[in-house]
């Protein structure tokens, strides 16, 4: 006999395999059913997290290549400090964002991961996508639903900056560019262990020349880092004419349709930003920090304060990547189920002027979002 049920409980993970670091989380996610809709659809009507597992750099082998083999035993013992075995997961997300999505093995990564258990929604997340998670996990998107205030979060990690900008609870327009505290990394002879493409493009823009294995001085790592910040103000203030700012950009600029209230920072660098974290990583992360602030204070930009910071994609991914469907589901003849790792987009649709053209741009811009 089929039994219909009011409420559902289930255990989700989130696992953020990103530039500088890796981390997971488990939440608990309570489901009710929509009293007003007349289908079987739920709502996720609760999000608690109920372990945080600690901050580990990614392991790399070789310069293009994540190291699995020491990913998968550090992921093993997270679940086993949270006292959590694969199969009490419900549901989660597995996703690879930054300069981690270009590694060679990144798609193959997550398929693994995700193969395990068989409930995980996987994924190489590109740069619009990650600034939708990172917004929701930082607690910006549920803000501008709460406070009637536009808000911008801009998500700092190792290798990528992603901005969203939210408005009534919806991220209204994204952008990313190349601008994080790991683009170079020195060892502990003060050496470049470490370097992305960016890095090494934006360091010769100023005249300096950085390979693996040369030692940059303070002045120099200084002046790096400012060239970074001044493209991330531009970014998010959508003038990006600079050919520097333009070269970094990963994605379109903000069209920025509505006046900004507050911006707010997430991401690793955050915590630096907000003086929560004093710690030298060998990296860009406490410089370039220091020059946002900066920047920020002459700016006249509100400075706001995100409820989550360098845990904030991984939380969105875990928390907020999960939507149930009712009972309108349409399912084309001869389909093979079940079907994983399917993208789903949501377009958000208005009210005003033609419908066809409402559709079409609605859809377009989920497709952007979600890249």
């Amino acid at each position: 006999m089929f039994v219909k049920t009011e409420r559902k409980e289930l255990t989700s993970v989130g696992v953020d395999i990103g530039t500088a670091t890796f981390h997971l989380i488990f939440s608990k996610l309570v489901l009710e059913k929509d009293s007003r809709s007349r289908t079987e659809k739920f709502e996720v009507a609760q999000r608690d997290i109920i372990h945080m597992g600690p901050i580990h750099l990614t392991p790399l082998k070789g310069p293009n290549m994540i190291d699995f083999e020491k990913l998968h035993e550090y992921l093993l013992e997270d679940y086993k400090s949270a006292g959590l075995a694969l199969e009490d997961i419900d549901t989660g997300a597995v996703i690879v964002t930054g300069e981690s999505a270009r590694r060679e093995n990144a798609e193959s990564i997550v398929r693994i991961l995700a193969g395990e258990v068989g409930k995980f929604v996987a994924a190489t997340a590109g740069p619009n996508f990650e600034s939708v998670l990172a917004a929701h996990g930082a607690g910006i998107v549920e803000r501008s639903r709460e406070t009637g205030r536009v808000i911008m979060n801009v998500d700092i990690g190792g290798g990528s900056s992603n901005i969203a900008v939210c408005k009534d609870g919806r991220v209204i327009d994204t952008a990313a560019i190349n601008v994080g505290g790991r683009l170079i990394a020195f060892d502990s002879d003060g050496k470049v262990a470490r370097l992305e493409n960016a890095g090494q493009r934006v360091a010769k823009s100023l005249g300096i020349e950085v390979e693996l294995g040369t030692v940059i001085g303070q002045e120099d790592i200084v002046k790096i880092a400012g060239r970074l910040a001044d493209s991330l103000l531009e970014a998010i203030m959508g003038t990006t004419e600079s050919a520097t700012t333009n070269d970094l950009m990963m994605t379109p600029s903000l069209k920025l349709p509505v006046t900004v209230d507050e911006v707010t920072f997430s991401g690793g660098v955050a915590e630096f930003i907000y003086e929560r974290e004093d710690q030298d990583f060998g990296d860009l992360g406490r410089y370039l920090a220091e020059e946002i602030r900066r920047r920020m204070t002459r700016s006249g930009l509100e400075l706001g304060r995100p409820e989550h910071m360098i845990r904030a994609t991984v939380i969105g991914a875990g928390q907020s990547s999960l939507r149930v469907s009712g009972s309108t589901t349409f399912l084309s003849p001869g389909i093979d189920l079940p079907i994983r790792n399917v993208p789903v987009i949501e377009p958000h649709l208005t009210i005003n002027g033609s419908v066809q053209e409402n559709v079409r741009t609605a859809i377009e811009n989920a497709l952007k979002r979600f890249d």
